[in-house]
């Protein structure tokens, strides 16, 4: 129970004034408070201490007013109230001075003036919307996404066997004996139909003298026909201009085409060939009596038929494309005869040595060559001469060249001799196009091979092709060609088609 007995006085008497002074340093006293805001039974200023712990005040108790009532045992000390002159102000409720203070305000007991509590639900707000940023921002950072870019990566698919190899081709090469002289018709590395016209073969018989005359007639008719056309006044004939426009036409064509760098200009050629044949054949019937004309082309029809008796016209004897490069291997390499060589032949082939061809004769020449696409062969000197292949089994063939090439390939059999082994290959599903050039080189065998590894999106078909689409390091898009070894899930072994484009790293576009 509180105490009243250490109290201090709340003020002090000044000389003869009833109006009492606040000492300096004290607490002012309590506000009387408007007794209509309490009850009748609650006085204004809080009951009155009571208990048997209660005792007055002795001694230096609360100063009394003159003239009032002393304090009974037991009665509770007065509450003094001050009156503030009218010019004087009371304090107001935030404690400042000057503004009068509102009723029913209640001062503690302390004497000090209570600020109001401000209140903290801005602050909540404030901690919640930062609380959420930072959530939205970490799941837009950890969420994953739709990614748009891709790497390329190594790729190892299961074992794989390396060593030399020797490629065989179903190729046939035509001969001729006593050749001087070969004009190619045909271009290489075209498709041929049989009956084609592949080229002009000229015996050792023939001279090139020979050529040389029949220039010497066909210049001479050249120089005639502009004689007869200059004085024949052939400006009006509308035949003869028609063609004349025509060739020239096809020749302005031809040499832009040949400054640009583009068009086909086999399609070119044949069409100037034409139209120069339709001339020269207007201009031999406009001019049918005239007997030096027609002398000129008895001389030229002469020197074709003496020159014709030292040439043969070669044509293709079935479908295929034909070659004009022959590294003299055909003969004695081809399906018929690549499971009869042992690893010591093969390893002497590889090393450049050609094997003998009995039916050859001494001044036989190679013309062309005539390769059938689809099937072929590939006699391979394993490097792991412990491995036992499994004859029937399909395994990969990677082919290591200027344009890597990924095949199946099929053991046919296998020898083991004199420290080598060698592996027969047969390859029925590959393009021979990608090994026309190609008789010896290093390959790879297995199950699976080396390969580059690319994101499953990232594989883009364009015209046909298939490749993917490379990223620079300023933005630019660029497709290239691939092959498709396999596909695991969101990974895809590929080999790319050109050498050296696509590398471990680079960044490519997912789709």
């Amino acid at each position: 129970m509180p105490s009243y007995q250490d109290e201090q006085p709340y003020f002090t008497p000044v000389g003869g004034s009833g109006q009492p002074q606040r000492a300096m340093g004290s607490v002012p006293p309590p506000v009387q408070l408007d007794p209509s805001l309490f009850g009748p039974d609650i006085p204004p200023n809080g009951p009155a201490p009571a208990g048997p712990g209660y005792a007055p005040a002795q001694g230096n108790g609360p100063y009394q007013a003159p003239g009032q009532p002393q304090r009974a045992a037991g009665q509770a000390p007065p509450v003094f109230q001050e009156e503030p002159p009218p010019e004087q102000a009371t304090p107001s409720s935030a404690g400042g001075q000057g503004s009068p203070g509102k009723p029913g305000y209640h001062v503690p007991r302390t004497g000090v003036v209570s600020r109001p509590k401000r209140s903290g639900l801005p602050y909540v707000l404030l901690a919640v919307l930062i609380i959420g940023l930072t959530a939205f921002a970490a799941i837009r950072h950890f969420a994953p996404q739709e990614a748009m870019y891709g790497y390329v990566s190594a790729g190892v698919l299961s074992s794989r066997y390396t060593g030399s190899a020797m490629l065989v081709r179903d190729e046939t090469v035509y001969t001729q004996e006593s050749i001087s002289q070969i004009d190619y018709t045909a271009e290489e590395g075209t498709e041929v139909d049989r009956t084609t016209v592949v080229c002009t073969v000229y015996t050792s018989g023939f001279n090139t003298r020979e050529l040389t005359t029949l220039k010497r007639y066909r210049d001479q008719i050249k120089e005639y026909h502009k004689q007869l056309i200059a004085t024949s006044g052939a400006a009006r004939d509308a035949r003869l201009t028609t063609l004349d426009t025509q060739v020239r036409d096809l020749a302005k064509t031809t040499r832009m085409m040949i400054q640009e760098g583009r068009g086909n200009l086999i399609n070119q050629e044949a069409l100037m060939t034409e139209t120069l044949q339709a001339r020269q054949s207007y201009l031999r019937q406009k001019y049918p009596n005239d007997q030096k004309l027609s002398r000129l082309y008895d001389d030229e029809n002469n020197q074709l038929q003496r020159i014709s008796s030292w040439t043969k016209q070669y044509a293709a004897a079935s479908n295929g494309i034909v070659s004009f490069y022959i590294d003299g291997y055909e003969p004695v390499l081809n399906l018929n005869t690549y499971l009869n060589f042992s690893p010591s032949e093969v390893r002497s082939m590889y090393n450049g040595q050609i094997p003998s061809n009995p039916s050859a004769t001494r001044n036989t020449v190679s013309i062309y060559r005539l390769v059938k696409d689809g099937a072929w062969a590939a006699l391979m000197l394993c490097d792991d001469t412990d491995w036992t292949p499994v004859v029937g089994q399909t395994y990969k063939l990677l082919i290591e060249s200027f344009e890597n090439t990924v095949v199946d390939a099929t053991v046919d059999s296998f020898t083991r001799a004199g420290g080598e082994l060698l592996v027969r290959l047969s390859v029925n599903a590959g393009s021979v196009r990608d090994i026309l050039y190609i008789r010896s080189c290093q390959v790879q065998l297995g199950e699976n091979v080396d390969s580059l590894t690319v994101p499953t999106r990232a594989l883009y078909t364009q015209m046909g092709q298939t490749g993917v689409v490379i990223v620079d390091e300023y933005g630019n898009n660029y497709f290239t060609q691939v092959s498709v070894i396999s596909t695991q899930g969101d990974i895809t072994h590929i080999i790319p088609r050109n050498a050296g484009v696509l590398y471990e790293g680079m960044l490519v576009k997912l789709f």
